[in-house]
């Protein structure tokens, strides 16, 4: 994740300096998005078939090669395609990535697991941008690009000496078929925490990442260096919560503290356009990220509810539905926020509010196996 985001800050730059124009630009940033939601999930799919130490590498060798290619573009279009092959590495290894941190984790510490997880997401694409600018400062723009290759290849020989093997066993093994995936997306529990992770990703990237710089540039006049200390306090508030929450979620169950998070997010939400200086953004982002972080390790509580045959695609669903909000929810909320230039109204914000209270509701009606059995215990005691 931290080569990932060790090209943020060049990339726009980095295909300018091949002639093109601004729309060509934007589509260097979305092929990356795109290959992903194509690929998350026959990824799920074939990685717990043919076992995911392997796509795992298959996944990461790809991203080494293209991240080279990259760096050593010739022309634009070399370029898009070593950023759509980039997309399609990043989808076989997180998808394959979270799918065997499930399985690995004990069934009781599941939560605090995966977690540290998403924790380490964080810590990848809040150090990047950093590294990525230095780097470019002192050896050019295709230089990030050779770095996320090197990551990328330091990454694959973690995999090979220090990960074993993970696939479901013989009995669990399910042969792959469109009736396989249609009965993943008939299931409302699946359907609900999916929801809720489009969600996160809604607040994530629309809401921190897009209408926040918005408003601090055109609203309250706030330069982007102020900015970025602002959204770096928020971002280690979600990593202080976020451990903690998943082991919470392991004690007394994951609905609570998702349901929870969504619905206070959306509150929260609420207030940023009533914001007036840059005490109250900072403290008021300071909860966002406080908030971000309860909602915890999502994709425990997939596992909590699936069989481990369906775990794969399950996982992949997972991320596409993430990679959807994260392609989605910038260009929505951007879209009715009023004229360029202009100060942001407060129309995307309680649309956001409205979706995240909506979409946070039918997490009610669906199991929480961890607090059944909690509650189970209690009853025998």
């Amino acid at each position: 994740m931290m080569g990932v985001s060790i090209i943020s800050p060049v990339l726009p730059a980095y295909a300018l300096s091949f002639g093109i124009s601004l729309g060509l630009v934007g589509l260097l940033i979305s092929a990356f998005a795109v290959a992903r939601v194509l690929l998350d999930i026959p990824a799920g799919m074939f990685a717990s078939l043919v076992g995911m130490k392997r796509f795992m590498l298959l996944g990461l060798s790809i991203i080494t090669i293209s991240s080279f290619a990259a760096g050593l573009a010739v022309n634009y279009e070399m370029l898009l395609v070593a950023r759509i092959l980039e997309g399609v590495g990043s989808a076989l290894y997180t998808t394959t990535s979270i799918t065997a941190v499930s399985r690995l984790a004990p069934e009781g510490s599941r939560g605090v697991h995966l977690s540290l997880y998403i924790s380490m997401f964080l810590v990848g694409t809040s150090f990047g941008p950093a590294v990525g600018g230095f780097v470019a400062d002192h050896f050019g723009l295709g230089a990030p690009f050779l770095a996320y290759g090197l990551c990328a290849a330091v990454s694959t020989l973690m995999v090979i000496y220090w990960i074993k093997d993970v696939r479901p066993g013989p009995e669990e093994v399910r042969a792959i078929s469109l009736r396989q995936l249609g009965h993943l997306f008939k299931r409302f529990d699946l359907l609900a925490i999916n929801l809720a992770t489009i969600g996160i990703f809604l607040t994530r990237q629309g809401i921190l990442n897009t209408m926040v710089p918005l408003f601090a540039k055109y609203n309250l006049d706030m330069g982007e260096g102020t900015l970025g200390i602002i959204l770096t306090l928020s971002a280690v508030c979600n990593l202080g919560t976020m451990v903690l929450a998943g082991r919470l979620t392991d004690i007394y169950g994951r609905k609570p503290f998702l349901f929870g998070s969504i619905v206070l997010l959306g509150i929260l939400t609420l207030f940023i356009p009533v914001v007036t200086d840059v005490l109250g953004l900072t403290l008021l982002l300071m909860a966002i990220g406080l908030t971000i972080g309860l909602s915890g390790p999502i994709a425990a509580w997939i596992t909590d509810v699936c069989a481990p045959g369906d775990l794969g695609g399950a996982m992949g669903l997972f991320r596409t539905m993430g990679d959807i909000g994260f392609v989605i929810a910038p260009i929505a909320l951007a879209s009715i926020a009023g004229e360029a230039g202009a100060p942001v109204g407060t129309t995307p914000f309680l649309v956001a509010t409205t979706v995240l209270v909506l979409i946070g509701l039918p997490l009610l009606g669906i199991r929480d196996p961890v607090a059944e059995k909690r509650k189970a215990s209690a009853q025998r005691l």
